[in-house]
């Protein structure tokens, strides 16, 4: 990626279950819960895997707002919770066959919510604090994937892409 030009920028919308549909799930209460039982109302999420379950704290640190690369994973619903630092943002595009254009990706704010990735979903390898602070995040994957990605890096991985932009792609931060 080179930073010689910003050939987009990004609006940050608000994260609503509608806007967020096309990438995947807000995790919050439904309008009918899974069941309704006389001491809880349970509200289930369809998150998969084919590989054993991890569960991490991430904490991402600040960084200027220029997203520069994306990924997708083919074999879990990444989710993410939001639970404590700054509010941060999200950049995704829909999944598809073809690496994302910078036309095709939306940036989200996230505070002290909650989201599931479809399959295949491309998003920004870091989510981007609007404070000083870090922006903590549950973040619930794959020990496959992640061992791949992180434990014993692959220059290429088969449970993941990563797309490179030529160039760095703006987020205009809330005002």
């Amino acid at each position: 990626m080179t930073t010689d030009t910003i050939i987009h920028t990004l609006e940050v919308e608000d994260l609503t279950p509608a806007a967020f549909a096309p990438f995947g799930e807000v995790l919050a209460v439904r309008e009918r819960p899974t069941f309704d039982l006389p001491t809880k109302t349970l509200h289930r999420f369809d998150w998969s895997t084919d590989s054993e379950t991890i569960v991490q704290i991430i904490a991402f640190k600040p960084l200027p707002f220029i997203v520069g690369a994306v990924e997708r994973h083919w074999h879990v619903t990444e989710s993410r919770m939001h639970i404590g630092g700054s509010p941060a943002v999200v950049v995704v595009a829909p999944p598809s066959d073809a690496p994302p254009s910078p036309s095709d990706l939306r940036a989200f704010r996230i505070d002290r919510q909650g989201f599931m990735f479809k399959t295949g979903t491309w998003h920004s390898l870091n989510a981007y604090p609007e404070g000083s602070a870090p922006s903590e995040f549950l973040f619930l994957s794959d020990r496959a994937t992640q061992s791949e990605l992180f434990d014993n890096p692959t220059p290429n991985p088969v449970r993941s892409s990563i797309h490179r932009f030529e160039t760095g792609i703006a987020i205009r931060p809330p005002a």
